[in-house]
């Protein structure tokens, strides 16, 4: 595994924002805590919590629950309190390893993880873990993403007037083909393929594994998605990649690879392409897709 922060260097606070903004939609976010198991007077971890998106989406419906996040990367953990405060929520986040929970033996009722298992480096231990703090009857649940580049993905149809086009997606991909150069991503996804979750929850002496399909694809061009979220996922994609493209640049080995001209180029259409998109929000002809597919399973602990 490389040595850069991966709360720096690869998914920022900002990033993991507005990447989780459109994993469940707004009709189907009761039924997905349903799934989850939530009942008043729960006590719910998030393992991996990052900046506590999926513990805000737990903690924030009718329930009344307890909930605490834990996540390894302090950067992570100030954001998630910050997040957390801002709503309103009394969640409490912690520093911790995931190997070594920091938690008292069947301590919760619910253990969840959202994108967990395909990175950390043992799941049997972490899953082990999970299963330590929680009580006997109680349910793990885990979110967990199918494809990291879906193949639908695409740079979208833009009209002719676009000419910054281009140019943006030729210095987007010499970018993150350095990046990965210097500190390619696979080895910090060598965790459990996501296609065998179910499985492992079964082998790891779960029982009653389900498992629940949960889209995140989506597209700026769809009416469906309210004129306010469009305009944050522009906040938090201009403010996100930015953020990593100076941190990127302040290490020798990157402008090795991708010149300072390069980066202001390519810092300038960042910002172009936003406005753009910012400008033309009822544009509904480009179609330009994110995300990806995530899988929701869960199991009782005997």
């Amino acid at each position: 595994m490389g040595d850069k922060q991966w709360s720096v260097y690869f998914q920022n606070p900002d990033y993991l924002e507005r990447t989780r903004m459109f994993l469940v939609p707004a009709e189907m976010q009761p039924l997905v805590r349903r799934w989850c198991g939530l009942e008043d007077g729960m006590r719910i971890l998030d393992v991996g919590a990052g900046t506590g998106y999926f513990t805000r989406f737990l903690a924030s419906g009718e329930q009344k629950i307890t909930a605490v996040g834990v996540d390894r990367d302090e950067v992570f953990v100030r954001y998630a309190r910050e997040k957390a405060a801002a709503e309103g929520l009394p969640i409490e986040y912690v520093s911790g390893d995931a190997l070594a929970l920091p938690f008292e033996d069947k301590s919760f009722d619910l253990v969840a993880s959202h994108t967990f298992f395909t990175s950390i480096p043992d799941p049997a231990k972490a899953m082990a873990e999970m299963q330590r703090v929680l009580r006997p009857g109680g349910i793990v649940a885990a979110v967990t993403c199918m494809d990291f580049d879906p193949e639908v993905q695409e740079a979208g149809r833009y009209p002719a007037e676009c000419g910054w086009l281009e140019d943006f997606n030729r210095l987007f991909l010499k970018f993150y083909d350095a990046c990965f150069e210097i500190d390619p991503l696979e080895p910090r996804m060598d965790g459990l393929n996501p296609a065998l979750l179910p499985r492992f929850f079964a082998e790891s002496g779960l029982k009653s594994v389900s498992a629940y399909p949960l889209g995140k694809l989506f597209s700026l061009s769809s009416a469906a998605v309210p004129r306010e979220e469009k305009l944050l996922y522009l906040d938090l994609f201009e403010s996100s990649e930015i953020k990593k493209l100076d941190a990127w640049m302040a290490l020798p080995e990157m402008r090795e690879r991708f010149t300072e001209e390069e980066a202001a180029e390519y810092r300038r259409l960042i910002r172009e392409k936003c406005d753009w998109r910012r400008k033309n929000l009822d544009e509904n002809t480009v179609w330009e897709w994110l995300g990806g597919a995530n899988l929701l399973v869960t199991g009782r602990k005997v």
